[in-house]
């Protein structure tokens, strides 16, 4: 029976003024979430109590970088050198348990700066360490009873801002351990054959789960980046490397264990809890419950074809790139329909230099292929290119006998964060991309940023045709006949307040307008998305929407989990800085 280990509790203390003066916690509820200032917060002996139900689990932590602040009692300058030294590392917000890897969402309120404050407020009051599935529960239905807001941390990698808030109680479930391998799996109360599976924890990480797969010569349909979790991936639908072959990653998961908000622990998965099965694939994080576990399919480790390409602009004028970038786009649904994927980006030669020339560059891929198979799909296109356009290209094809261990090589550990960043993106279909050249030059050139413009070719025969077990999960149907994701970054300096305001506004009203209109009918990936998208839970979820915030509204009426780019996103709202009821 699969188990989730205990580890050593992270110890890190801070005294909560506003926490010792309420001594007694309410026994209703009101419209709004408490704080701390609230006369129904939790006393210290209601959070005393809870932190010995979980064997001392309760962190009440400062974020890293309080070390860096002069006026704070822990201000140290070796440990901020370090701190500072590390904070770019995806790896150490994952390992901290209220740091993010975008600070953005924390309001930039405590850097490893030391010309600024550390305004300790804007982080989750306290932290629920969680080793097993009943300190995951007790933290759960003390949030529900106390009307406390509840906040899940697997990694903190998240675009969307899901994994951190004030007024807080987190719980991190970066410590829940664990992973079996099955030889055949039936999922609980199911009957028939069983496949090749893999379980895991949902502390573990996309690099150990390829890792524990390899040691059985297989894969999982999983992320690129080995520092993303599987909570938030999984549950956002997740997109791969071998999707075109095997669907998302949530086509593959066979159940979840999971804390639902009512604090029970349940099984979902094609037999049992069906609704929720088909929530927790694709609706999004934070809000259906709490992840502790999921299993999902293994493959062999396929052979493929590779070839890295670019694709530089050599005329002054760029017009005539942006038609050789349309002309790519429009031959994208051939090379998908043979199965070909990968990632590519249109950025300036000199990235943070926007005045010289542009490149689209990527590498593609074909699972189990030859390179003469690959180039004979793939070269055609860029003699085109070469031919037609003024642009310079270059490719490399060569033979990869194991894609793991060329994915260690192309995707170390260690992903950039600490950038104050929002994303947006759209996924582009086949009726999108066959519109006149001049048409998609426009909405590519009026998408892009000035820094990069992302593309994933991560769908094709494997998603269009997906037959997961326990039907479609709830992403977006869009993902079902789309051809490329493309992604649109914005990012602006630290503290920069009006900046922030100009870029997240042209990433909602410019870029992402642009490609809205290409593909006006389609979505978005949740996960990579635009929080200020127009008619959001449409973008997020299309027809999917009713179904999932019904079933929301039968699992979670109290709104013991909330966000707002979330289900049930539009019944609550941040007013005046406390989670209060709204009339929608």
């Amino acid at each position: 029976m699969f188990t989730v280990s205990s580890l050593l509790c992270l110890s890190i203390a801070r005294s909560l003024s506003s926490a010792a003066s309420h001594l007694n916690g309410p026994t209703a509820h009101g419209p709004c979430k408490t704080t701390p200032n609230s006369t129904n917060w939790p006393s210290q002996a209601q959070w005393n109590t809870l932190n010995a139900s979980i064997a001392g689990q309760l962190l009440a932590p400062l974020p890293p970088a309080a070390v860096c602040d002069r006026s704070l009692s822990v201000y140290d300058s070796t440990s901020c050198a370090s701190v500072a030294s590390q904070y770019t590392s995806s790896d150490f917000h994952a390992r901290d348990p209220v740091s993010v890897d975008e600070p953005n969402w924390e309001n930039d309120a405590c850097l490893p700066d030391s010309t600024h404050a550390c305004d300790v407020k804007q982080f989750p009051v306290y932290v629920v360490n969680a080793t097993v599935s009943a300190q995951v529960q007790a933290a759960v239905n003390f949030g529900r009873l106390h009307n406390v807001r509840l906040i899940v941390k697997g990694t903190g990698h998240d675009y969307l801002g899901r994994s951190t808030a004030p007024d807080s109680l987190s719980i991190w479930t970066h410590n829940l351990r664990g992973t079996q391998w099955h030889d055949s799996l039936v999922p609980q109360g199911c009957s028939g054959a069983g496949v090749p599976a893999l379980t895991a924890a949902a502390g573990h990480r996309m690099g150990e789960l390829y890792d524990t797969a390899a040691a059985h010569k297989s894969t999982i349909v999983g992320g690129e980046d080995p520092d993303v979790g599987i909570g938030g991936y999984f549950t956002g639908g997740g997109h791969s490397l071998i999707s075109a072959h095997y669907g998302l990653a949530a086509d593959n998961i066979l159940e979840f264990q999971v804390v639902t908000p009512s604090g029970s622990i349940e099984m979902l998965n094609e037999c049992s809890n069906t609704d929720l099965f088909f929530a927790f694939r694709g609706g999004g994080g934070s809000t259906f419950g709490v992840i502790i576990s999921a299993t999902f399919k293994v493959f062999p480790i396929p052979s493929m074809a590779w070839s890295h390409f670019t694709v530089t602009q050599y005329a002054a004028n760029t017009s005539s790139f942006w038609q050789a970038a349309a002309y790519f786009h429009s031959q994208l649904p051939d090379l998908v329909r043979s199965r070909m994927m990968g990632y590519y980006n249109i950025s300036a030669t000199i990235p943070t230099d926007p005045s010289t020339p542009l490149v689209l560059a990527g590498g593609f891929w074909i699972l189990n292929a030859s390179v003469t198979d690959f180039d004979g799909i793939f070269n055609p296109i860029l003699a085109h290119m070469s031919n037609v356009y003024p642009v310079v290209v270059s490719h490399n094809t060569t033979f990869v006998p194991s894609l793991y261990e060329w994915w260690k090589v192309q995707y170390p550990a260690g992903a950039v964060a600490a950038t104050d960043a929002r994303l947006g993106s759209r996924l582009l279909d086949e009726m999108a991309l066959s519109q006149p050249l001049d048409t998609l030059a426009d909405g590519l050139s009026k998408a892009y940023p000035g820094l990069v413009l992302l593309g994933n070719l991560v769908s094709g025969p494997g998603v269009w045709n997906a037959q997961p077990p326990g039907g479609l999960g709830s992403m977006t149907p869009a993902w079902r006949k789309a051809v490329t994701h493309l992604i649109v970054p914005v990012t602006w300096n630290f503290y920069n307040e009006s900046l922030k305001q100009q870029q997240t506004s042209s990433l909602t009203n410019v870029y992402m307008a642009s490609l809205r209109r290409l593909a006006p009918d389609s979505g978005c990936y949740l996960n990579e998305a635009d929080v200020n998208e127009p008619n959001l839970s449409q973008a997020y979820w299309g027809e999917n929407y009713p179904r999932l915030l019904n079933l929301k509204q039968q699992v979670d009426p109290d709104g013991v989990f909330w966000c707002a780019p979330c289900v049930g996103g539009e019944e609550w709202a941040l007013m005046d800085g406390k989670v209060c009821r709204t009339n929608n």
